[in-house]
């Protein structure tokens, strides 16, 4: 395996992430990816706050088709 000096932090997340799809395919690559990340912001406070007075009627008018 021959070694490279990338310059940038940047450089070497995009290598990295070359290497991983490789290796792993797409989807294995995301999948050991979030192995890591942590997320951000409560995402029950989150849900609660955007599905606030959702009803199934609500939503099923909203997804039936327009005449």
């Amino acid at each position: 395996m021959k070694r490279r000096e990338y310059r940038t932090p940047n450089e070497i997340v995009v290598k990295g992430f070359e290497a991983l799809v490789e290796k792993l395919g797409p989807g294995g690559a995301v999948q050991f990816i979030h192995q890591f990340e942590k997320g951000r912001g409560d995402y029950t406070k989150e849900r609660q706050k955007i599905l606030r007075g959702l009803t199934l009627q609500k939503l099923r008018a909203e997804l039936s088709p327009k005449k």
